[in-house]
């Protein structure tokens, strides 16, 4: 529970701006930041909240499965929180709000990590975790994401990794 709860308030250390705009669309934040290269899959972004420079980065999956469901937008980020003096924070906006009974995973490379979920967002479920998964991210060509949605829906979000490591390089910089 201590784990989950310190998620949530790492989302809810965004701007109000920010995290209405991650809740219900991240393509809205990425438009209030400014954009600091794109890099294959992935873009790196900085902007600005109460707390100082936030810098991240995106990317969209390549396949989604199943095809057949309405979802909104998907993204998979890292961020940095200069002010807050937080790195690799890794978060997924799935696009749907999650089954609350059902814990989403990611992986790379076939290396599995559990996820809390919580409406259509989701962290590792071990901050502890968060470097080795960048570092993993870094080395790796595939990363895949799993859900459940409320309705009993499972999905898969797979992303290419090709880029990751320039864009996180940009956002090291940017927020160091």
């Amino acid at each position: 529970m201590k784990i989950k709860m310190l998620k949530i308030a790492r989302a809810l250390s965004l701007s109000a701006l920010t995290i209405a705009s991650i809740a219900i669309t991240p393509v809205a934040f990425a438009q209030e930041a400014t954009s600091i290269g794109t890099f294959n899959h992935w873009t790196a972004w900085k902007n600005k909240d109460a707390n100082g420079i936030i810098c991240y980065v995106s990317s969209q999956p390549q396949t989604s499965m199943p095809t057949n469901v309405n979802r909104d937008p998907i993204h998979f980020m890292v961020i940095h929180r200069k002010g807050l003096g937080t790195k690799n924070e890794v978060q997924t906006i799935v696009g749907y709000p999650l089954d609350k009974t059902a814990s989403p995973s990611v992986s790379i490379d076939g290396k599995s990590y559990t996820m809390l979920g919580e409406g259509a967002a989701a962290w590792l479920a071990s901050s502890g975790d968060e470097n080795a998964f960048v570092d993993g991210m870094k080395r790796g060509s595939e990363m895949v994401v799993k859900g459940k949605s409320q309705r009993g829906t499972n999905t898969t979000d797979t992303y290419s990794l090709s880029g990751v490591t320039a864009a996180m390089a940009e956002i090291d910089k940017a927020c160091k």
